[in-house]
């Protein structure tokens, strides 16, 4: 999947520096860092997560993605 421009732009502005095959969840986590935040998009913490987009501006695409029936 392709990183969209105002990510990369965000992430150039943070200092972060994106590699090639670079995935948009690694960066996204990467960004979460830099921002002082915890770098939990997509993991197993968004089970118990109680952000909505108010507070956390990547609430909906973490929550809604689908997972592997493996990892649930």
């Amino acid at each position: 999947m392709r990183i969209p421009s105002e990510l990369s732009v965000r992430a150039i502005n943070d200092g972060i520096f994106i590699t090639k095959g670079m995935t948009m969840t690694r960066l996204i986590r990467r960004i979460q860092r830099s921002e002082g935040h915890l770098p939990c998009f997509r993991t197993d913490a968004r089970d118990s997560c109680q952000d909505t987009n108010e507070t956390c501006e990547w609430a909906n695409d973490c929550k809604h993605a689908l997972i592997a029936h493996w990892q649930r």
